[in-house]
Order: structure tokens, then C-alpha cells, then sequence
């Protein structure tokens, strides 16, 4: 496996432990299937004679670029609602009654 190991001092890196209760590492895919995409790994996975098998790949930025999608379609859906009820008041504005007189 090609990797680049990145260390980091967030908090949401330190909450997250491996099989060995060590702090994990995020690493940087390079290989052609994932490129640049980051993962979990155990410190010790690179160290000949132990192996943890924590591994997991960090979806972190993909869910914060699906929170930043979702708050704009719930912003379009918000805006959307307003111009159907404006155009529901403007119809009911020009509402014309029109009667017919048989002879």
C-alpha cells in the first residue's frame, strides 16, 4: 500500500483510537482506485511485527461537503416555497368573474 502520513492535532483525531487504544493516524492514498483519498490506520500498521488491523477511511470531509449541500437545497426549498405562495396571492388577485346572461 502507497501512503502519505499526515499528522494532525484535531480533536476528532484524538477521539478516534485503534485496536491498540493509540491515537490513529490519517494517511493519504496514492494508489490509482483512491487517489488522494485520506484514511485511518493504526500507528503501529507501518512497524514490521505488529499489526493492528484498524482501518477505516476518513469520511469526514465527505460528510461536511454533504452538510454543506444539504443546508443549500434546504435554502432553495425555503425560497421556492415563498414564490409559490407570492404567486398564489398575485393569482388570487387576479382572479376575473365573468358571468354569462342566456336570453
Amino acid at each position: 500500500m502507497s501512503a502519505t502520513i499526515q499528522s494532525s492535532s484535531s480533536s476528532a483525531q484524538k477521539e478516534t483510537v485503534c485496536h491498540c487504544q493509540l491515537p490513529v493516524r490519517i494517511c493519504t492514498s496514492k494508489t490509482k482506485e483512491h487517489p488522494g483519498k485520506k484514511f485511518r490506520v493504526c500507528p503501529n500498521s507501518l512497524k514490521p511485527g505488529k499489526k493492528c488491523k484498524y482501518w477505516e477511511w476518513d469520511e469526514e470531509p465527505v460528510q461536511q461537503s454533504l452538510d454543506a449541500e444539504i443546508a443549500a437545497i434546504k435554502e432553495d426549498v425555503s425560497d421556492l416555497k415563498k414564490e409559490v405562495l407570492e404567486l398564489k396571492k398575485k393569482k388570487r388577485g387576479h382572479r376575473v368573474h365573468t358571468s354569462c346572461n342566456l336570453l
